[in-house]
């Protein structure tokens, strides 16, 4: 399959509706053609996992099954990179390729996706968005992903096999709290708990080859893994400027001092000036730091 001969995106005029009105905004379906490309087979990702593994910060490898609201592990796995992906069709693995769209290959279906999600969404995505990141997931039969909140704006495609993926309302301040976000935001990465009683809020999309799903920055998700081993492939594009996300970090500092600060969302005036706030003191200590770095 020559990608950059042909669409990876499939577009039709309800397809483009959903992008245009719904991209970083809704969870919505849609559909694509990488299911067909030989990049996703099992012999290319074994080629691929052996290129990567002797890379700093190229994989993650999760071991043991999970539930929804238990997290991410900390554990080490106990089998190698190469091990996993061999024996993950009887295991409760979960593997993540990281940053593959530095290997030529993948980079051009990146750059094809860009493109096309550029002119589906009416967005000039290199200008909003920071470069997408390009992740190959192969997970376990049945096995669960936990719930969790993104700080960047997804594609997540299926290749091989289905799952379940179940998103919430990330605008649902019962489903996630505005101190939650705080939380995130600041560097905890688990700060969003997950409220079994909630459970039936969510929107469930069931994909297999050839569909995909958009969940927007910090909608709140996590996915049950169908009777195959799956593959799939996640694309995050990371917003250039987030004033939501910096008064939200605002919000955190006022808090810690006592302060009731106003919620993001209510003021955008507000949001905005908290966003100038927060990024002209990160960007003075990054220069600060770099002085004193170039002083040692």
């Amino acid at each position: 399959m020559d990608i950059a001969a042909s669409s990876v995106l499939v577009s039709d005029p309800h397809a483009a509706g959903l992008f245009e009105r719904g991209f970083d905004r809704t969870a919505f379906p849609f559909s694509h053609t990488l299911h067909q490309s030989p990049y996703f087979t099992y012999p290319a990702l074994l080629d691929l996992a052996n290129r990567v593994q002797a890379r700093p910060n190229r994989f993650h490898i999760e071991e043991n099954d999970t539930t929804p609201g238990k997290g991410w592990s900390v554990r080490q796995p106990s089998k190698s990179l190469e091990d996993n992906l061999r024996d993950i069709a009887d295991t409760h693995s979960f593997v993540m390729l990281k940053r593959v769209h530095e290997e030529p290959e993948y980079g051009q279906m990146l750059k094809e996706c860009t493109d096309e999600l550029s002119d589906l969404a009416k967005i000039d995505m290199r200008k909003h968005y920071r470069d997408g990141l390009m992740t190959i997931l192969i997970t376990s039969p049945h096995r669960v992903t936990p719930y969790h909140i993104d700080s960047e704006a997804n594609l997540l495609m299926q290749i091989h096999g289905s799952k379940a993926v179940y998103i919430f309302d990330g605008n649902d301040r019962e489903i996630l709290p505005a101190t939650e976000l705080e939380r995130f935001w600041t560097g905890d990465i688990k700060a969003a708990t997950y409220r079994e009683q909630l459970q039936d809020r969510a929107w469930r999309f069931d994909l297999a080859p050839g569909l995909g799903v958009q969940n927007p920055v910090i909608f709140p998700h996590w996915v049950q893994n169908g009777p195959e081993v799956s593959i799939s492939l996640s694309i995050n594009y990371k917003r250039v400027t987030d004033n939501t996300a910096d008064a939200f970090r605002i919000n955190s500092r006022m808090r810690k001092v006592g302060l009731r600060p106003k919620e993001p969302g209510q003021a955008h005036l507000v949001d905005h000036t908290k966003g100038l706030v927060y990024r002209t003191f990160r960007n003075v200590k990054h220069t600060v730091d770099q002085w004193k770095e170039r002083a040692q």
